[in-house]
């Protein structure tokens, strides 16, 4: 027959009653012993010092990828996460055990140390029997802290930084031997910029072509003038020999007549007539005059314009021999293209590493915004707090103990 909920506890409230020495003992042991240990302890002073947090950019430097950007809150709690790591890291304790002289053990001081975050703060206590050296030991250990955390968070930029370097090293050198084959090429076929010995070979091209077409213009317009002139003196002469032909017989054999100078007078339509031959024939010899004036200037310009066909040929063949260079030419220029760009690029990402290195190991992450100061009064020992939660505890451990004490009286009597 199951016992009913009553009769199960009044079970359990008689072996409470049969056994509460221990409700009474246990409480009263606890409590003298939390004051007793409260009393005799030496009083704790707690220095206190304020951090901020300084969100900074990622202390990577990516060659090909970009960095994911974090949020400033996952920058915040990024640091904070690090800093509560590294304030509790034996070496960094060891270090300011060193350089405070403190006679205790790394893992004694990292027990005197606690940190507590709010939203952009930290703020970093120390516990010490002395108030000067709580405010030393914070201050001390806080820095070295900070030292460590900047240390180990711009470790992958000085890493990045490091091998850019070696690498600039190293692509100067092909920079150099790039720049250099350039330089020989152009020393040896005399050219600076190709492209623009070519454009400057074919404007002179164009400009002797012009000038050898314009002599040729020129002499072909002289030969013109000479073939009108030859042509004019022609007709000059035949009109002169027709108007000589319409002279008298005697006339024109005895010519000596016309000018005589016995004053024999002559018609005057002879006269006219005869002057008249004589202009004629004096403008055809200046005409034939000019037409080998003429012609002498055409020869002259054709012999010019021959020149010309000499030297635009000598620059038609540079021009070809200036083209079959650019291949071999582009290629070394490509080559120091792609040096120089390769060299710029890594020099620029190793500006980057340098200045977050800088960065990172100067002023980066955290800041003493409040300095620890020298605390005025020990700290509360909070004795009733802690009596309290003594009798607490100690009446749950006599309840076990009862019910266990009960349980063994019974196996006891059952053998």
């Amino acid at each position: 027959m199951n016992d009913s909920p009553q009769s199960t506890f009044a079970s359990y409230l008689k072996i409470i009653t049969r056994r509460w020495w221990l409700f009474l003992l246990l409480p009263v042991v606890t409590v003298v012993a939390i004051w007793a240990i409260g009393s005799t302890a030496e009083p704790e002073y707690v220095a206190y010092e304020r951090l901020q947090i300084i969100p900074s950019d990622a202390q990577l430097v990516t060659l090909f990828s970009r960095t994911p950007t974090l949020t400033t809150e996952q920058q915040i709690q990024s640091v904070h996460d690090d800093f509560y790591d590294v304030v509790r890291l034996p070496a960094v304790a060891w270090k300011t055990i060193a350089d405070l002289n403190l006679n205790m053990s790394a893992s004694e001081l990292i027990d005197r140390i606690d940190t507590e975050h709010f939203s952009t703060f930290i703020t970093v206590s120390a516990r010490m029997p002395e108030p000067e050296l709580a405010r030393d030991v914070v201050t001390v250990h806080t820095q070295n802290a900070i030292e460590y955390l900047r240390k180990i968070r711009v470790n992958p930029a000085e890493v990045t930084k490091k091998f850019l370097d070696e690498q600039v090293a190293q692509q100067e050198q092909v920079l150099a031997q790039a720049r250099l084959a350039l330089q020989q090429f152009q020393l040896e076929h005399e050219v600076s910029d190709l492209p623009k010995e070519i454009a400057a070979a074919e404007d002179m091209k164009r400009v002797l072509t012009a000038e050898r077409d314009r002599l040729l213009a020129q002499a072909a317009q002289a030969e013109a003038l000479a073939a009108q002139y030859d042509k004019m003196a022609e007709a000059n002469r035949a009109k002169a020999a027709e108007l000589t032909s319409l002279l008298p017989r005697t006339l024109i054999t005895n010519t000596a007549a016309i000018t005589d100078t016995t004053g024999v007078e002559l018609p005057d339509e002879v006269l006219t007539t005869q002057q008249q031959i004589e202009n004629l024939t004096a403008l055809a010899a200046a005409q034939a005059r000019q037409a080998q004036e003429q012609k002498a200037l055409a020869a002259g310009k054709r012999a010019a314009a021959e020149d010309y066909n000499r030297i635009i040929n000598e620059r038609q063949q540079e021009i070809i021999f200036l083209l079959g260079l650019q291949e071999q030419y582009q290629a070394l220029l490509n080559r120091l293209n792609q040096a120089q760009g390769t060299y710029d690029f890594l020099v620029d990402k190793a500006n980057e590493a340098n200045l977050k290195v800088v960065q990172g190991s100067t002023v980066g992450y955290l800041e003493v915004v409040s300095p620890a100061r020298t605390p005025t009064a020990p700290a509360p020992k909070h004795l009733w707090q802690l009596m309290l939660v003594g009798i607490l505890s100690s009446l749950l451990l006599a309840l076990l103990l009862a019910f266990l004490i009960e349980i063994l009286e019974r196996h006891l009597l059952r053998k």
